[in-house]
């Protein structure tokens, strides 16, 4: 069999020269949109740590008032998702991620400015009107700039390294999370919680321009992804080449285009990319921030509490890169049957044992130090993968936005509310019984498409086939540019082709 079609320009390099030679190459093409996506991740953990001080700011101390606040991004993801994720298949990943990135600085920036109760007083009604402004804005960014440089960062890096070079963006996450929380610890310590409630949590905030400046920077000088540019020549070669009446289908084809056409020719694959995604929603946004506020800061202390979080983001860290080995290794399929598994196991035993034991350092620090920061962080590396793979090229960016950012949205940035008022209604079992159940099914739709995709049912892989569940000893590539839907809504068979 030929060759697979390789990524050429500023990543290229051939599939069988070195793992780690061709990850490092990667890295450095591709330091701008990490920055910039940790910067987005960065601010949904400085809000999760400081959420007590922005309540008491502009929701009257309210703790439902602030973690809505913090729904509201997550809210607006979607809407994000589906505008730039539709710009980055028709318009390009680099302009999708630029336009992303410049909202996540303005309306990041933005919040640490605001006036509240404690500071512009007179204007607080109007703070409170532009904190969900600027919230919002956060929320159509970071849903645009997740697909874009989901996209980006698969379709330039070698086969052999897709898992591996995806886990990125889960890194760039543990890394900000962590600096968030150790930075706020510090902070929280050296001026005092007063301190901190009148100007400190605006703070992280506001210092994160620089960062957002510098990633803006770099991301002006990388070059667009080649699957993107062959997909736009392939398109306006066929176009030229078509008689009148090819054209007159071809162009009512082409208007099927966003959430309609997603749910006519891929809607099993977006149902598997929301059901495979909702156990990493509430892992990643519920565990290491509202477990902190509600059940440990009161006995703990907001400091020591901070620093269990930071402690859960190291862990994630460390973990991370394992399994972006193992995706390459073992499948991103396997990589994510086994993460969901390991939450699903222990999100209610371990919430538990936090609940009935919320003063223990001990429990705190193992139980969302060690177990939710290892889950995070393993499930973590792999979902953007899983979920990419179930998507063509030219409808990857929207494909994602339609599966993955509505589980992010409604599972995991609602994850707190929903805790919080399973917590109210008994502080021991219904919060743990949610982290197990969202695990459990991750499970089940990772299960359920490998057997719709033995049966013929479904195409669960468009950019690497094999391994995918299961170790391989060659990468096994699908030339994306044939991934294509026929004009009658049919899906033609792929040309699967082996590197070695």
């Amino acid at each position: 069999m030929v060759a697979a079609r390789e990524v050429k320009g500023s990543a290229e390099k051939p599939i069988n020269s070195g793992y780690l030679s061709n990850f490092l190459q990667l890295l450095y093409i591709s330091w701008p949109l990490l920055l910039g996506n940790t910067l987005e991740w960065y601010e949904f953990g400085v809000y999760g740590y400081v959420e007590k001080d922005i309540a008491a700011n502009f929701f009257d101390g309210s703790a439902v008032g602030g973690w809505l606040g913090f729904a509201v991004t997550f809210a607006a993801r979607p809407l994000g998702g589906f505008v730039l994720g539709w710009i980055a298949d028709n318009w390009g990943r680099k302009t999708s991620v630029n336009l992303s990135l410049a909202g996540m600085i303005i309306g990041t920036v933005g919040q640490g400015l605001l006036p509240g109760k404690y500071w512009g007083s007179e204007f607080r009604t109007l703070g409170l009107v532009l904190l969900v402004m600027t919230r919002a804005l956060q929320g159509i960014s970071a849903g645009g700039e997740i697909g874009a440089i989901s996209c980006y960062m698969m379709e330039v890096s070698p086969i052999a390294t897709l898992g591996m070079a995806v886990a990125q963006i889960s890194i760039g996450s543990q890394i900000a999370w962590a600096f968030a929380s150790g930075f706020l610890a510090y902070l929280r310590a050296a001026i005092g919680n007063d301190a901190m409630l009148v100007w400190g949590w605006r703070v992280p905030f506001v210092i994160s321009i620089v960062p957002g400046i510098i990633a803006l920077w770099g991301r002006n000088r990388i070059q667009e992804t080649e699957v993107f540019l062959e997909e736009v020549a392939d398109i306006s070669k066929a176009s030229d080449s078509t008689t009148d009446a090819e054209t007159s289908i071809t162009h009512a084809h082409k208007s099927e285009v966003g959430i309609l056409h997603l749910l006519k020719c891929y809607w099993p694959n977006l149902v598997i990319g929301f059901g495979g995604s909702v156990g990493i929603a509430t892992m990643w946004f519920v565990p290491p921030f509202w477990t902190l506020s509600a059940v440990l800061a009161e006995h703990l202390g907001p400091v020591d509490s901070l620093w269990v979080g930071n402690s859960a983001q190291l862990v994630g860290l460390c973990v991370t890169p394992l399994a972006g080995w193992l995706a390459d290794t073992k499948g991103v399929a396997w990589t994510m049957l086994t993460g969901a598994g390991f939450f699903a196991a222990t999100g209610l035993p371990v919430y538990m044992w936090l609940s009935f034991d919320p003063a223990s350092t001990v429990a705190a620090y193992v139980g969302v130090g060690f177990f939710f920061g290892a889950a995070q962080g393993y499930s973590g590396a792999t979902i953007y993968l899983f979920v990419a793979e179930l998507f063509p090229a030219k409808v990857r960016g929207q494909g994602i936005a339609s599966s993955y950012n509505l589980a992010i949205s409604f599972v995991g940035g609602f994850g707190s509310m929903i805790c919080q008022a399973l917590f109210v209604i008994s502080p021991h079992l219904p919060p743990g019984l949610w982290f197990s159940g969202t695990g459990f099914v991750s499970v089940i739709t990772v299960v359920l498409a490998l057997l719709l995709q033995k049966r013929g049912c479904v195409q669960l892989t468009h950019r690497r086939s094999a391994p995918y569940f299961g170790s391989s000893k060659a990468a096994v590539a699908v030339d994306d540019s044939k991934a294509t839907v026929a004009v009658d809504g049919s899906v033609r068979p792929v040309e699967v082709s082996v590197s070695v």
